[in-house]
């Protein structure tokens, strides 16, 4: 038998995607695969300022598995593996690095810590999605083979539940309040629309201003469970996510397994995920994004086509699909470690 250690950033009540996602999976391995793995999980000690990085490396050190997965966003953690053990990263998206310009020393830190020195350390790196492949194959010089993508999948506690339409005065579902899930616009292609935003995130002060502004209805909330989670894709009528960037977009396919319609960025990797089970807006242009929200709100035929396209789509991303994917990567890199010794 085989331990296999699963690697999470420190604790933070507001992001938790990576965990749920990949806490799914290694409950998954624990149940189907009980002889072949010894599955844990650990979170790293401290947040990933510069002051606790080197302690963070030392704690996966310490506990250090023959498989070691850093799970995403501390992807330097992979540096306490020794090189007799299979290490396994992966990355979400390259947006900590995008968001500084090459001047800045930022860039280079994140750079080489986050992504260049664990590459090369790593026996194998998976990603969400190909525009997120295509990110890091430009941003490091690795093998293209080296980088596989694995999608995410839906949460086994997603499932369809029909609801009436509110046409007079829809819930519309808008999750993430980070800059590129593109609150701002979205609240421009609103105004004079009568709809229910209901925001799942924190607000900072010129977003606030932005709903103010544009008089949108809103509740807002955050720190949710997973169950709590579920009960808004329930409530909601409607999911608009005319997000600027994603690894992949995981609220496209939770919406589309409740059953309710999604509106969503025509960019990668947003318009792949969503299939044909989506409207695609053009999320830099408020009067596209209002015009796709006025279509979805005023056309039955059209909603009821894109909740039936999204449910043939969701098949795609299974939690048994994801998991055999993960325990095949593990069986060939054990092979080669045992290969090579």
């Amino acid at each position: 038998m085989r331990s296999l250690k699963f690697f999470y950033r420190h604790t933070n009540p507001l992001f938790f995607s990576i965990e749920r996602v990949f806490g799914a999976v290694a409950a998954e391995i624990r149940e189907r695969f009980p002889s072949e793995f010894a599955v844990e999980e650990d979170r790293m000690p401290l947040v990933s300022k510069p002051r606790n990085l080197l302690k963070n490396i030392r704690f996966t050190r310490r506990h250090q598995a023959d498989i070691n997965h850093v799970t995403g966003d501390v992807h330097y953690a992979l540096l306490g593996c020794a090189r007799s053990k299979v290490k396994v990263l992966t990355i979400h998206d390259c947006v900590s690095v995008q968001k500084y310009r090459r001047h800045d020393p930022r860039y280079w830190i994140i750079k080489w810590l986050w992504y260049n020195w664990p590459v090369s350390w790593a026996d194998h790196v998976t990603v969400i999605s190909e525009s997120t492949k295509r990110d890091l194959l430009q941003l490091v010089h690795t093998r293209p083979e080296k980088v596989t993508v694995i999608s995410n999948f839906i949460d086994p506690g997603f499932f369809p539940v029909p609801a009436v339409f509110n046409a007079a005065c829809p819930r519309i579902l808008f999750i993430g309040t980070t800059p590129n899930k593109n609150l701002g616009r979205l609240a421009l292609a609103l105004k004079d629309i009568p709809v229910l935003l209901d925001i799942v995130g924190e607000l900072n002060d010129e977003q606030q201003t932005a709903l103010k502004t544009t008089g949108v209805r809103y509740e807002q909330s955050a720190r949710l469970s997973g169950e709590q989670l579920l009960a808004k894709y329930r409530d909601c009528d409607l999911l608009a996510f005319p997000t600027t960037y994603e690894g992949f977009g995981l609220p496209i396919v939770e919406a589309q397994t409740v059953g309710r319609p999604v509106l969503t960025s025509d960019l990668s990797p947003m318009r792949e995920v969503a299939g044909e089970g989506a409207c695609l807006i053009d999320p830099y242009d408020p009067g596209s994004i209002r015009e796709g929200l006025l279509r979805i709100l005023s056309e039955p035929l059209y909603r009821e086509q894109l909740v039936e396209k999204g449910a043939r789509n969701i098949n795609r991303f299974s939690l048994d699909q994801v998991t055999q994917q993960y325990i095949s990567l593990y069986r060939q890199l054990i092979g080669r470690k045992v290969n090579r010794q």
